[in-house]
């Protein structure tokens, strides 16, 4: 092959795969290629590419759709990544009948930057963290409201923000081989790009819609699935957990995911897409809160958590229950994305939590402290 003057296995002409070398021939032959398969590093090299930054790259995906691709250590949510999601969005807007979030990464995202966290909370930049996490709640709510269809495409890992991405998605289409969940009680805080809310308003809401219910079982199972930082170890798990819904699809070929994702956002705008209707959390209160915090106390006097999981683990009750109220009541998805950002910022200036986010960064695992 070498002795022939071929130097790779594939033939590539401008970033495109072309050919694929036949041993038995010593040549090529063309690369035969699935109908409608979406390669973003061809679509790039054949002049697609609408806007780029460090972070992220919004590419033409053809038909009225873009797309809008990670590109940062493990897909990292940084601004970079939000500025460009929210680019994406403008866009579509005005330009696009639909949008695709997703790549052809091995992950689709790990979850935020958590340096860019440690960082402003070891130098007290309070007003300029709140702004970011405020940024990421804005930006997912205008994405779960968005007139046209935004449909999400993850793989891989795609855990704390990211996980909070897919499911403020009009539609998700998943690879089946998906490893998501709300994970960030591993690092001393909790979800804050309304990974909470969704869960309230997937797993709570539902059930206390039905004649003479009782909220605690359903708060209950919410709040172990993001205390104990659960992770779906398959698409079909996530569906069972509230992180896919009913009519999110399920992809078996991940080559294939994007096309599926493209296809999806233009049945969608066929079928007239209209975005839901805004929706009423339930917010059980303070003797909802009160049952949490007996478990939790339970909890630590058995030793199976320590002082600082017990804190984080209370503050996560005090969101998950809408705070000290009076009685139970249903409130604004707002309501519970400022309780959020408040728990987040307050366990962000604790000294273990910044341990756990330094532990995290530097050794890949959680620190138990």
């Amino acid at each position: 092959m070498l002795a022939a003057g071929k130097e790779s296995f594939y033939l590539y002409e401008n970033g495109v795969k072309l050919g694929v070398y036949n041993p038995a021939r010593g040549d090529y032959d063309p690369v035969e290629k699935l109908p409608g398969l979406i390669v973003l590093s061809e679509q790039k090299a054949s002049g697609k590419v609408i806007k780029k930054n460090p972070g992220a790259t919004l590419i033409d995906l053809g038909d009225g759709v873009a797309c809008v691709e990670f590109h940062t250590k493990m897909n990292s949510l940084d601004d970079d990544i939000m500025n460009m999601i929210i680019e994406g969005m403008d866009r579509t807007e005005k330009e696009f009948e639909g949008l695709v979030i997703g790549n052809q990464a091995d992950n689709f995202s790990a979850g935020a930057n958590l340096f860019m966290i440690v960082m402003a909370a070891q130098n007290a930049m309070w007003d300029q963290l709140e702004v970011a996490i405020k940024k990421g709640q804005d930006m997912n709510m205008r994405m779960r409201y968005f007139p046209k269809p935004v449909v999400v495409a993850p793989a891989g890992l795609s855990l704390a923000g990211g996980a909070e991405i897919t499911m403020h998605a009009s539609r998700v289409i998943a690879a089946a081989e998906l490893y998501t969940g709300l994970v960030e009680f591993g690092v001393g805080v909790i979800p804050a790009w309304g990974g909470t809310k969704e869960i309230l308003r997937r797993v709570v809401n539902p059930a206390m819609r039905t004649p003479n219910p009782i909220s605690l079982p359903y708060l209950r199972r919410a709040f172990e699935q993001i205390g104990l930082a659960k992770v779906a170890t398959s698409a079909a798990e996530a569906r069972e957990m509230g992180i896919l819904s009913p009519c999110d699809r399920i992809v078996m070929n991940r080559d294939l995911l994007l096309a599926e994702a493209k296809r999806e956002a233009l049945n969608m705008v066929a079928e007239g897409y209209t975005p839901p209707i805004p929706e009423k959390i339930y917010a059980a209160g303070r003797d909802a809160l009160g049952a949490l915090r007996v478990n939790v106390f339970m909890l630590r006097e058995g030793q199976f958590i320590s002082d600082h999981d017990r804190l984080i683990a209370e503050k996560l009750g005090s969101v998950l229950t809408g705070g000290e109220l009076s009685q139970p009541t249903w409130v604004s998805e707002q309501y519970i994305l400022d309780l959020e950002r408040e728990k987040f910022l307050s366990l962000c200036g604790m000294e273990k939590t910044q341990e756990r986010l330094w532990h995290m960064l530097q050794k890949g695992k959680p620190l138990r402290n």
